[in-house]
Formats: C-alpha cells, sequence, structure tokens
C-alpha cells in the first residue's frame, strides 16, 4: 500500500455516463463496474498517480518493472480552508482514496487521511470497508443545481457526493466533521461517518496504515457497525493479514473474502447481519 512513487500527468476528459461492464487493464472508473475476482493476489509494487485534467481526482496505479500499470484506486484531497480543514498549508488535508486493488471484492476499501500540519507523523489514518460488496467504486462529475460535483458511488451502490472544488463532502451516506488534533499536535481518528444501510468495517492508526503489520501485531481492533444494532470489535489480525511472499502487501482474511463467509462471522460474532 505505501513505498509509492507519486508521479502527476494530465490525462483528457472524457463521457462519465455510467454503465455496467467487468473490469479490466483498461479499467474506466466513471462507469459501474464488478470485480473480476473476490481475492486479491497482488504483490506489492511502486505506485503512481496521475491526475485527471479538469475532473477534480487522481487516478493510482500498480507499476510493474516492465512498465506496464494497473491501476488500483483513485483519490482526491480537500486542502482547506473550509469547514473541514480550516487552515492550509504545506502537506495540510483530507485524503479520501478509494481503492480496488487487483480489481478484488476482497480489497474494496476508503483509506482517508488527516493531515492536520506539516509533519507526516501527526497525520492520522482510517480505513472503512463496506458490505454488500456488490460493484467495484466509481466516480463521475457532474453538475446540480448549476454546480458540479463528484459523484462516488460505493461497493454498497450507495451515492456520495463532493463539492468539486473544495472536495468537503455535501451528501449521501457518508457525513463528516472537521480535523482534529490532540494536545501534542497529533491528528485525531477521522470523523468520517455512514449512515447508510449496509455494513461498515472501521479501523484507524496514527501515522500508519490502519491494517498494517503494526497493527496486526499491536492487538488493534476493527469496529464493525449497521444501522440499529450495537456496534462489535474484533482483532485486525483476525481480518487482515501481511504476506511476506507477496512483498509484504496485506489482504483480507481470505476465509472472508466472499460476502456470505463474512456474513458468517458477523452473525456469530457481532450478531447482526450484512443483509
Amino acid at each position: 500500500m505505501k513505498n509509492s512513487i507519486l508521479i502527476f500527468i494530465l490525462f483528457t476528459t472524457f463521457n462519465s455516463i455510467p454503465f455496467i461492464v467487468h473490469a479490466s487493464d483498461s479499467y474506466d472508473e466513471t462507469k459501474i463496474n464488478l470485480p473480476i475476482t473476490d481475492s486479491n493476489e497482488e504483490f506489492l509494487m511502486n505506485t503512481i498517480c496521475k491526475t485527471k485534467a479538469n475532473l477534480g481526482w487522481d487516478l493510482c496505479f500498480s507499476k510493474f518493472q516492465n512498465g506496464d500499470e494497473k491501476m488500483k484506486s483513485f483519490t482526491f484531497t480537500n486542502l482547506g480552508e473550509n469547514k473541514i480543514v480550516p487552515k492550509s498549508g504545506f502537506g495540510i488535508g483530507r485524503d479520501f482514496e478509494f481503492m480496488f486493488e487487483g480489481f478484488a471484492r476482497s480489497d474494496l476499501g476508503l483509506l482517508i487521511w488527516d493531515s492536520p500540519d506539516e509533519f507526516e507523523s501527526h497525520g492520522h489514518l482510517k480505513l472503512m470497508m463496506f458490505f454488500p460488496r456488490i460493484i467495484l467504486p466509481s466516480i463521475r462529475l457532474e453538475k446540480q443545481s448549476n454546480k458540479d460535483v463528484l459523484i462516488v458511488t460505493l461497493p454498497t451502490k450507495e451515492e456520495v457526493i463532493f463539492n468539486y472544488e473544495t472536495k468537503e463532502i455535501i451528501g449521501g451516506i457518508l457525513s463528516e466533521a472537521p480535523i482534529r488534533q490532540d494536545s501534542q499536535g497529533r491528528g485525531r481518528n477521522p470523523e468520517v461517518s455512514y449512515q447508510g444501510i449496509g455494513v461498515v468495517v472501521e479501523a484507524d492508526s496514527l501515522a500508519d496504515y490502519p491494517v498494517g503489520f503494526r497493527a496486526q501485531s499491536n492487538k488493534a481492533y476493527a469496529t464493525i457497525s449497521k444501522k440499529g444494532f450495537k456496534s462489535c470489535k474484533i482483532p485486525v489480525k483476525d481480518l487482515w493479514y501481511t504476506d511476506e511472499n507477496k512483498s509484504g502487501n496485506v489482504f483480507f482474511n481470505k476465509q472472508y473474502i466472499t460476502d456470505n463467509a463474512f456474513d458468517s462471522l458477523l452473525k456469530s460474532k457481532c450478531h447482526f447481519s450484512i443483509y
């Protein structure tokens, strides 16, 4: 997920009318795409990110040694100053990265990164996964009430609406509160909340990938929630693992890569269902 090389290149725009297709190496993130597999088997590789001209988001790709690239996420940042990011400056902002590594159902997630100041060690990361995982996340630019908006469709087929200019959430099934810092200046857990009808799994960490090796080793917990039910907690190490045979990439537990398998876990541990 890390060890990334970031390169920004301008793309040309193209039609963003959504329809359902099967994801491939020519994946179009503005369309509704179906996962091509349940389990992600990708090696950890360097990442490059490219800016799409006039559309308001970046595309990120795994970079193979032979020069080939494979899309793995789209991302954008609220840079402030606004009610969510109260100040602007070098390194400051709230990043949203919608991930679909390997076009796999097991790796559909939203990584949120709050950077309250220029110190990377003060950044706080939060991973959210939404169930059921029906489609890959998609994004499109639309005009509503004479204003440009970005509409992200989550794996549950539910939508989130962002202000095109500021990247603040203005509608849909996610809501957010401003970036906050503790007394030492460190960012707090990003206050982005899910109000949909599905299930959300959340994990967070200060200055580190929330479900990476350190979280797996430190008895960290993920919180699993569904509207109308009491949330439950499951150890991060039970849901994710680090595969040294894949250069240290982090994967969702293969026991739960299908929604039916994960649903059985929820019924046993959390006493509610995805459905």
